[in-house]
């Protein structure tokens, strides 16, 4: 018994158990168990007898419902692949889902990279050191950047995705740089015309994927467009690889550090900020 008490412990997966259990990985797991003995119940009574083949599918079950019991799930990659693969509706339905997520951070203030993560837009690198854009996300961004008609792409198109009366947008220019302020507020700025059409195609995207994107403030969906560009692989301008540099900016009473994402091509500055 003391044995069975100490190996107990070393099996269990803390991280996907207890409070931290994955009730989508659980519910595939035990359909891929049912399915699985089943399986195991026919080939027994086909090569032996019904009761043997009965008896080989229960043991196969209740060892399945074990390990999913200890472990979280039965087939290894399972929470990568729930998290990746199922809709953002049907990671909701288990409280998975972004929309009751979608404020977590200190003190109720939005993550950009918590619900970036949870909607499937970002994920860990191969390395493991750093977040990524999924492979889903980028080609959807990619298709929504070649199917913006130049046309349309005016900065209305994007104040009407993030739900502002245009009648109160000012603009501030500065050079290819802008920012629009509603009631003195700064609610977007755009550090080139490459920047405002990734924000432009990413508001589409995101309006699809985040359940609740109709309820988030004109400031969080700001937040998250941001975020995304700092992730952009490919210039929605010239279609170039963006790099992540730092360079040294002088003013008349002082010299700062800026951390910039620009493309190697054609120059265009995707995003912006002073360094630490």
């Amino acid at each position: 018994m003391a044995a069975t008490g100490g190996l107990i412990p070393r099996l269990k997966q803390p991280e996907y158990t207890g409070e931290n259990r994955c009730l989508p990985c659980t519910v595939v797991n035990t359909l891929i168990a049912g399915v699985a003995s089943v399986a195991v119940g026919v080939v027994g009574a086909t090569a032996a007898s019904a009761t043997v083949g009965m008896g080989a599918g229960l043991a196969v079950f209740a060892l399945s419902l074990v390990a999913i019991y200890l472990r979280g799930y039965l087939v290894p990659g399972t929470p990568e692949l729930t998290k990746q693969y199922f809709p953002p509706w049907m990671l909701d339905l288990f409280g998975k889902g972004p929309s009751e997520l979608a404020t977590q951070g200190e003190e109720g203030e939005l993550d950009p990279e918590f619900v970036l993560t949870s909607i499937g837009a970002l994920e860990e690198c191969q390395e493991g050191t750093d977040l990524c854009l999924t492979d889903s996300f980028r080609a959807e961004w990619n298709e929504e950047v070649a199917a913006i008609d130049e046309s349309e792409a005016d900065r209305e198109q994007l104040l009407r995705m993030l739900d502002t009366d245009e009648g109160e947008v000012t603009y501030e220019e500065f050079g290819d740089a802008f920012r629009a302020r509603v009631d003195e507020q700064v609610v977007g700025k755009w550090e080139s015309r490459a920047a405002f059409l990734a924000d432009l195609a990413a508001a589409n995207v995101l309006a699809r994927r985040h359940p609740d994107w109709a309820g988030l403030s004109l400031a969080s969906r700001s937040q998250l467009l941001t975020g995304l560009r700092l992730f952009i692989d490919t210039c929605p301008e010239c279609g170039g690889i963006p790099e992540f540099g730092t360079e040294t900016v002088e003013s008349c009473c002082s010299t700062h550090q800026v951390a910039a994402v620009s493309c190697t091509d054609c120059g265009a500055r995707l995003f912006e900020t002073h360094a630490a």
